[in-house]
């Protein structure tokens, strides 16, 4: 049985709302609804009264509370110790353009800085991306936006510049129809409804800078791309950079937990931040 389905009961247990625990675990409401499911199947028996405005425990319920609240005390403390006594590895990730845009000077720093030490990097969804770090599962997150919570500290990593540029098409009057959309956020998006009306035909709409830039070259068509990144592909693609429609930006931001246990981590947090 997964512990973390224990973890799921005792914030119902706590919040009483199935809906106010997944929000505090960083969940779907069904994956919460999923987990004491699974846990009731696993004990063979119902755990929570469900009333409109109300979730009370069964008596089996208050049973295994204490158990519940026990092993998951005693798995806290054993990854403590664990983890206290080495600190000689990390675990970062990073959302997917966050990670195209900034992982490779991210994991630079610390293998210079720290030669000896283990590196884990992976690419996940925001929300799985505030979740593991409020579980400590991870020790960095890069962002394209900042995560919102008290106990993070967001601090900005790189500031990006980025521009329209068109690769094998009219630059006075793109066809809509050849536009690759990259998730840059809201204002990028309201901007380029505003300039070309027919952008919900766009041939294709990715959060990957490397498929973007690929399908472009493939196919031709306009994009929002960073500078640096179209610098690299410069003249020998035949990409050119529709100066009219500059001026944009994107942010990578380093996210971490303002309580960091391990000794060795707030040094390399700070070495990243300076």
């Amino acid at each position: 049985m997964d512990i973390r389905f224990l973890s799921t009961f005792l914030e119902v247990v706590k919040t009483r709302h199935f809906g106010k625990a997944a929000e505090n675990l960083y969940l779907t409401q069904s994956a919460v609804s999923a987990r004491i499911k699974l846990l009731e199947e696993y004990f063979q028996t119902t755990l929570f009264i469900r009333h409109r405005n109300s979730i009370q425990l069964t008596p089996a319920g208050e049973k295994l509370l204490p158990f519940a609240h026990q092993l998951t005390d005693t798995l806290q403390d054993a990854k403590r110790e664990l983890q206290l006594q080495s600190a000689e590895f990390v675990v970062c990730a990073a959302t997917q353009l966050a990670s195209e845009l900034g992982f490779t000077s991210l994991l630079g720093k610390i293998h210079t800085a720290y030669p000896d030490w283990s590196v884990k990097a992976e690419v996940l969804t925001l929300d799985s991306l505030s979740r593991q770090l409020h579980e400590r599962t991870i020790d960095i997150a890069l962002s394209s936006e900042p995560l919102k919570s008290e106990e993070i500290n967001t601090v900005k990593l790189l500031h990006i510049p980025l521009a329209l540029y068109a690769f094998d098409t009219d630059l006075e009057s793109p066809d809509p129809t050849t536009f690759v959309s990259i998730e840059w956020g809201l204002k990028v998006r309201e901007f380029l409804h505003k300039e070309f009306s027919g952008l919900r035909d766009a041939r294709l709409r990715t959060n990957s800078l490397r498929l973007a830039a690929n399908s472009l070259l493939e196919e031709g068509g306009f994009a929002i791309l960073p500078e640096s990144m179209a610098e690299r592909l410069l003249p020998a693609a035949g990409l050119r950079k529709l100066e009219r429609w500059n001026g944009f930006s994107t942010t990578v931001y380093l996210n971490t937990m303002k309580s960091v246990k391990r000794p060795g981590l707030p040094p390399l947090i700070a070495l990243l931040t300076a």
